[in-house]
């Protein structure tokens, strides 16, 4: 007679596979696994301290978010951004986060206000102790919470994936100061209620950390040009 796994051993698989899923897309976001790098199921289950049952789901998911590709000759490998890839991406983030913004000067509570101040203020305070790395991180942190803020319950389901990508994104500007300025006025767009305000200054952060962001992957190459 087969046995079943209990509702305590699913939760607990669950959550082991949820946490190393984060962990692995978050060392890819963070530049440990550059562009074409190899990730064996094997190894990845050495590394994390796993089975291999959930080293390959989370290669599997990660597979699915865009950051793995299949390579005949190789299997999986961390996906190599082209300029395409990067401006498209841009396109999606622009309108999306556009729309938002405007929802959150309309919806937001003061919580979400406190949240994005918090994570503003973090970035910021980061900056000036030089640790890039967690300047990065409260500004994705942002972004997430523009999202929250918007409570646009479709919207944030879209979303979901797509923050990832944008977490990847934030963390191409070299200089993660320049961005402070636009999150500012955003919160107080935002904290004001002016949705068209706030609509419009997401248009115009996103642009120009597209043109930031091609020019550091890219810069003079030819366009679409292959990135790693």
């Amino acid at each position: 007679m087969s046995s079943t796994p209990s509702d305590d051993e699913s939760s607990a698989g669950n959550l082991l596979r949820g946490r190393l899923i984060d962990a692995l897309r978050s060392d890819v976001i963070r530049g440990r696994y550059p562009p074409g790098y190899r990730l064996v199921e094997r190894d990845v289950a050495d590394t994390y301290g796993v089975s291999r049952l959930p080293a390959r789901e989370a290669l599997q998911a990660l597979r699915s978010e865009g950051f793995l590709e299949v390579r005949k000759t190789r299997g999986l490998v961390v996906r190599g951004w082209t300029e395409r890839d990067v401006s498209e991406l841009f396109d999606i983030r622009q309108a999306l986060e556009a729309m938002a913004c405007r929802d959150a000067a309309g919806n937001r509570t003061d919580e979400d206000i406190t949240g994005l101040r918090n994570a503003a203020d973090a970035a910021d305070r980061a900056v000036e102790q030089g640790d890039f790395s967690a300047a990065h991180d409260a500004n994705a942190l942002f972004h997430q919470l523009l999202v929250t803020a918007s409570h646009n319950r479709t919207l944030g389901e879209i979303m979901a994936p797509i923050l990832y990508r944008v977490q990847w994104l934030v963390r191409q500007i070299p200089d993660p100061h320049t961005v402070s300025d636009d999150h500012h006025r955003l919160l107080d767009a935002i904290a004001e209620g002016d949705a068209r305000g706030a609509e419009q200054i997401a248009k115009d952060h996103a642009e120009r950390n597209r043109t930031t962001t091609l020019q550091t992957l890219f810069g003079d190459t030819p366009r679409w040009s292959q990135l790693g």
